[in-house]
């Protein structure tokens, strides 16, 4: 009794500490970003998770999964591939805060990162974009890859 009471205080604890992580989070990412970005927001944003992609190699689209827990982005996962289009869905507990606490959260990092990291994968172009979904407290991030157009060798 006394193991499984210390095992839920440590949970609780553990709980307490991930909120307290994601609040300084949101304050960056929600409030003090976006007033010091204003409207160019989006496209700052954006072209950043792109630019973070670009130094960080993956082989495999389970590792840009981990990465995105890694980094606090939330839980990501494919829930539509098809030749031209991959859909996204990202939730978890800092997606759902943010979307609590936030008017107008901006999710075009993840976005910018997401579509960088399969364009370096396949070696296609691919660009992003994002949907918020309140009620079902996800967003989706849709990528548009062209096969057609190979990204050229550096």
């Amino acid at each position: 009794m006394h193991t499984r009471l210390n095992h839920e205080v440590k949970s609780l604890s553990e709980q307490k500490m991930e909120i307290q992580q994601f609040e300084s989070l949101i304050l960056l990412r929600d409030r003090l970003i976006s007033n010091l970005l204003g409207e160019d927001i989006d496209a700052i944003l954006y072209w950043a998770g792109k630019d973070l992609a670009r130094n960080q190699p993956v082989e495999t689209e389970i590792d840009i999964v981990k990465l995105f827990g890694h980094y606090s982005f939330g839980s990501l996962s494919l829930i539509e591939d098809k030749k031209n289009r991959k859909v996204y869905k990202l939730t978890g507990e800092i997606v759902e805060q943010r979307l609590e606490n936030s008017q107008n959260p901006s999710f075009s990092l993840e976005t910018g990162y997401l579509s960088q990291q399969l364009q370096k994968l396949y070696n296609i172009y691919s660009e992003g974009i994002y949907e918020i979904k309140r009620k079902k407290k996800e967003v989706l991030l849709t990528i548009q890859m062209d096969p057609k157009e190979p990204v050229p060798s550096v």
